[in-house]
């Protein structure tokens, strides 16, 4: 059945009655709660589960907020309920793998670091002799600039796949000794190095960022190191609906 309007599920809180009582929300969202954790709701109509850059923004944002508040799973953008009953029904029916899931992330923060070369550093990291001497050929015409072209992005790809698999054996693994657990994403785009989450308890957040810190200041004239958060887990919580 299509719906024209619904009931939009950013994320899932654990939560006892005082704090829901003290709660306040942003926007239209509001609380459906089954026993010790509630879904976080909007009643929206259809045009506010569009995968459009606001409304995947305001999922973000909304969820962000609620972070500061509550233990959070996050749900992914467009989970749409046809009703508050049919929620209770879910939250009811995944109540022990909700649970499950909460206590493994009461008390931890997920953060991103991202890593790109900068481009002396990664003209110097890909090059080669073999390089260098195909863009010669290339210049000079002498051979088909197709294939010389086919030729010399194969030997970068290459080189590149090598590079990026020593800076992840010496940045991101160090790092992820510090964190509960830790997450390679899709890189996009050769420049960047690599795309890392790291699941981290609070208690350990100065630890972290002092090791985050050391790594820029050795790599600075290499990379340029973009680190973010505190975010939602969402590289750590599936709940499948």
């Amino acid at each position: 059945m299509k719906l024209s309007n619904g009931i939009y599920a950013y994320c899932i809180a654990k939560f006892d009655q005082e704090e829901i009582d003290r709660s306040k929300l942003p926007g239209e969202a509001f609380f459906i709660q089954y026993r010790n954790i509630a879904a976080i709701v909007a009643s929206v109509p259809k045009t506010s589960w569009q995968p459009t850059r606001k409304n995947i923004l305001r999922h973000q944002k909304l969820t962000t907020r609620v972070q500061e508040d509550f233990i959070v799973l996050p749900l992914r953008f467009g989970v749409v309920f046809k009703d508050k009953k049919e929620v209770e029904k879910v939250l009811a029916e995944k109540y022990s793998e909700i649970k499950h899931l909460l206590n493994k992330v009461q008390g931890r923060v997920e953060l991103g670091l991202r890593v790109f070369w900068i481009q002396d550093a990664f003209v110097k990291a890909v090059g080669t002799r073999k390089v260098e001497k195909l863009k010669k050929d290339y210049a000079s015409g002498k051979r088909d600039r197709y294939m010389i072209a086919l030729e010399a992005g194969k030997i970068v790809e290459a080189a590149v796949m090598q590079r990026r698999d020593e800076y992840v054996r010496e940045i991101f693994n160090p790092l992820s000794k510090l964190a509960d657990d830790a997450a390679l994403n899709p890189v996009s785009g050769e420049k960047m190095v690599f795309n890392a989450a790291f699941l981290v308890k609070e208690q350990k957040l100065t630890d972290f960022d002092a090791a985050v810190k050391n790594f820029h200041d050795q790599y600075k004239d290499k990379f340029i190191i973009k680190y973010s958060g505190p975010w939602p887990p969402y590289n750590f919580v599936k709940v499948n609906w």
